[in-house]
């Protein structure tokens, strides 16, 4: 039996606290607090022996993707969060949100990397759960209605959750790669 190591026990646990401070917090004015528990749970990931380089580049992934797909829905009109007015940028808590998520997939979702039609099925039911409990617990709404942003979400998370598994494989697999000098000699 292998038992988990440090870093993955700290990013699960960081995993299962970011949602709950940013959703929560956002619907209770303290927006930044996912903020707290994503820089947290990367430099404790850090410190218990992650790859700090490879983490970032999943956290840039997720900031990448929020950035791409979050003005859609917002500009859209699909979703509206909290105190929130701007049409074409995310607040700061959703921005950690998806960052968090992304570099999970290194830990704690990485039994996920080669499994891309499960990765879809969950990305698909789960994001469109994950916003409708926002809803319910105040961070966001829909003002165009529940059921077209569940079908929005749910089709464009069985897209995200693959690609976040597929990069994470790519760049798990390149950094347990020996490093070469220049003269190839490790």
């Amino acid at each position: 039996m292998t038992w988990p190591t440090p870093s993955l026990l700290i990013n699960f646990l960081g995993f299962q606290l970011l949602w709950p401070a940013a959703v929560l917090g956002a619907a209770h004015g303290l927006p930044n607090l996912a903020w707290g528990v994503l820089a947290v749970m990367l430099v404790l990931t850090a410190f218990a022996g992650g790859e700090a380089l490879r983490d970032l580049r999943m956290v840039l992934a997720g900031f990448l993707a929020c950035g791409l797909l979050e003005p859609v829905w917002l500009a859209t009109g699909m979703i509206r969060y909290v105190d929130w007015s701007a049409q074409w940028f995310a607040p700061g808590w959703i921005w950690a949100l998806w960052g968090g998520f992304a570099v999970s997939f290194c830990y704690c979702l990485s039994w996920l990397q080669t499994r891309f039609l499960l990765a879809a099925a969950l990305g698909g039911f789960g994001g469109a759960f994950s916003v409708l409990a926002g809803i319910h617990l105040g961070a966001a709404e829909a003002p165009l209605g529940k059921m077209q942003l569940l079908l929005a979400y749910g089709a464009i998370w069985a897209l995200v959750v693959p690609f976040f598994a597929a990069l994470s494989r790519v760049l798990v697999k390149s950094s347990e790669q020996p490093e070469h000098g220049v003269d190839g000699n490790a």
